[in-house]
């Protein structure tokens, strides 16, 4: 196992002088075996018979003057490489007993495929000897070679202890009269907060590099997207990208698309969700030509314009000539080049949405190649859009409707990317239910089945979300009619169902009515038998709102009971905004458990990083508030 938490990476150390307060002290820490087994290196038995691994990196042999002149020339010049990471030693005086430990970091520096740290010679260290045998000058720069830690282990007991002394200056503990409480001293904090957090550092580093090549003369070179990529985050940090955010980056970089998929996953409204101000575009196989071509006035001989070129255009164009296309819709060819090369530098995308591009004959499709390929309206001497024009067609497979078509080969390569897409329970929750404010039942229902599954978005493991057409096709209800399947639009159909019935019910228009027969009904046309009754049975467990919550008027009764009741009150108020997420966060801690909380933070966050913010100050608020009040009782004793 890897060391990356508080809870493995126990340390201790082994000192080396016994005076408590002085800062004259060696240290050499130890570590359980088990935490650096799987992540050691070199694994070597020494010629005394004990067992050596290699395991991080910490400075430790001065280096030779003709390279720290190298180092001192380019540090300098301000040219050497800084890493992320920092080596910490103890800024007191190294006469000032009394006085707590006061950290100093020293970056690393990256040169020629190694890692250095660069130190003053102060008076605390004047004289010291260093590992050249040299005695420390003040005022003098000095380079320390950070190199792997050679750990001896303990197989016995399981532990390793540092080959070496890795630091001094480190008070044992800031006042003599010590109690034998090893986990309250100095030099333990200092291994904790300090020590322990540069290991992990240079651990993420390591992790970070593990895909780096290695040059014949042992060098480590940086791949291309090493070298390009500024992004420090560890490798197995990084999430993958949701559909939405690789579709997004694509438009962005102006580069055309095809979406292609089934019925009611949210290809078109994800296009509309990102770009409100979207042309829209209705393909259909009875479309007369000039809605996408333009057409001409043979009495005249002008060419008049499709609607969204003019649209299109317009977007980009300045009061002046918006007043000359208003004058003659002609000047809008006079203008296009203009507008074209103005709209170069613009970072606002004009996207133009073809929607049901693949159920369409072909004759049909063929109107859109030139406009997919170019930006350009085959109309007279030809149309040009601005440059910051982008295509984005959907379309349905034939496995998924009846009426699909091929898309046409030309056209086909005409688009950058052809993107064919699934349902993905997480992006829906996070990026459509709750903003949205889909019914709180249908998302617990949903979330509730996706954590039972692992949060697998796999389509084998999603029946209860999505299922393909020919699997439904299977299913057989009373009637041995066909089993009614399911999709995320039909998740939306059934919260639009459950908030007009709700209102009606509020409203006392069912009164006198067996309102459990009727929504059995209502949810029984979306849902085949089954999946209606399960759902039903959690629609039904007792919950709160967010405003009940909120504005507190709710009773000891109202309180969730068991796990179910739990789960349920937590997926309601997800529904929550930034001004109600706090009361709802302590609400759920108080009466449901923090586990609840630590997994409402993660739905509500979902993938967006303004929540994300919004969590992590509530988070220090709280913090801050305890530390507050344990100081306070602290004073009070």
């Amino acid at each position: 196992m890897g060391i990356m938490t508080r809870a493995s990476l126990t340390v201790t150390v082994i000192v080396t002088k016994t005076l408590l307060v002085t800062r004259n002290v060696g240290a050499r820490p130890a570590l359980p075996y088990s935490s650096i087994s799987s992540i050691s290196s070199n694994e070597v038995r020494g010629a005394s018979g004990v067992f050596e691994v290699e395991c991080f990196e910490w400075p430790q042999t001065v280096v030779e003057s003709a390279i720290a002149t190298q180092l001192e020339t380019e540090y300098q010049r301000k040219t050497l490489k800084e890493t992320d990471i920092e080596f910490p030693t103890d800024s007191v005086d190294i006469s000032d007993y009394d006085i707590e430990f006061q950290k100093r970091n020293h970056i690393a520096y990256e040169y020629r495929g190694k890692k250095y740290i660069r130190f003053l010679g102060d008076k605390n260290a004047k004289g010291e000897t260093l590992s050249d045998g040299s005695k420390v000058q003040i005022n003098k720069p000095y380079w320390i070679a950070v190199e792997p830690i050679k750990w001896l282990v303990d197989e016995q007991k399981h532990e390793v202890v540092a080959k070496k002394i890795l630091f001094a200056g480190v008070q044992f503990n800031h006042v003599s009269n010590y109690t034998g409480n090893f986990e309250q001293t100095d030099i333990k904090k200092y291994l904790d907060n300090c020590f322990a957090k540069a290991l992990e550092a240079i651990q993420r580093l390591s992790k970070s590099s593990e895909n780096i090549n290695i040059n014949t003369s042992g060098l480590k070179r940086e791949t291309r997207l090493q070298k390009l990529n500024p992004d420090t985050t560890v490798p197995s940090e990084r999430r993958n990208m949701t559909d939405t955010e690789i579709i997004h980056n694509w438009i962005e970089a102006g580069q055309s698309v095809l979406l292609r998929g089934p019925s009611g996953i949210g290809k078109t409204e994800r296009i509309k969700t990102l770009y409100p101000d979207l042309i829209y575009i209705k393909l259909t196989n009875n479309m007369l030509p000039e809605k996408v071509v333009g057409s001409m006035n043979f009495q005249t001989g002008q060419n008049i314009p499709p609607d969204f070129a003019k649209q299109a255009l317009l977007s980009c164009a300045t009061d002046a000539e918006r007043k000359m296309v208003q004058d003659n819709i002609q000047n809008l060819y006079e203008i296009a080049d203009t507008i074209y090369e103005r709209s170069k530098t613009s970072t606002k995308k004009i996207v133009i949405l073809l929607d049901e591009l693949l159920n369409v004959k072909p004759a049909v499709q063929c109107l859109v190649y030139t406009l997919v390929l170019n930006r350009l309206v085959e109309t007279g001497k030809g149309l040009k859009l601005p440059a910051n024009t982008v295509i984005v067609a959907t379309g349905n497979q034939k496995k998924y409707s009846n009426v699909a078509e091929d898309v046409a080969e030309p056209l086909e390569k005409r688009f950058d990317h052809i993107f064919d897409m699934e349902p993905h329970v997480g992006e829906w929750i996070y990026e459509y239910a709750i903003p949205n404010q889909v019914h709180p039942a249908v998302i617990g229902y949903i979330a509730s089945k996706y954590i039972e599954k692992g949060r697998s978005e796999k389509i084998c493991n999603m029946d209860y979300f999505y299922e393909e057409p020919e699997v439904g096709e299977k299913h057989l209800d009373r009637y041995d009619c066909h089993g009614r399947t399911n999709d995320p639009r039909g998740w939306v159909s059934i919260s639009n169902t459950l908030y007009a019935f709700e209102k009606d019910l509020i409203a006392g228009k069912l009164i006198g009515k067996n309102v459990e027969n009727l929504l059995q009904i209502s949810i029984g046309t979306k849902l085949r038998e089954g999946w209606a009754a399960e759902f039903l049975n959690f629609y039904n467990i007792p919950t709160l709102t967010v405003e009940e919550v909120v504005k507190e008027t709710y009773t000891q009764a109202d309180l969730p009971r068991n796990i179910n009741e739990r789960f349920a009150c937590m997926i309601s108020l997800l529904l929550a905004d930034e001004n109600q997420v706090g009361i709802c966060r302590t609400f759920i801690n108080q009466y449901c458990d923090p586990e609840y909380r630590e997994l409402y933070d993660l739905l509500w966050i979902g993938t967006d990083e303004n929540k994300m913010v919004k969590i992590n100050e509530l988070k220090e608020l709280a913090m801050a508030y305890h530390t507050t009040q344990s100081e306070g009782v602290g004073k009070r004793r």
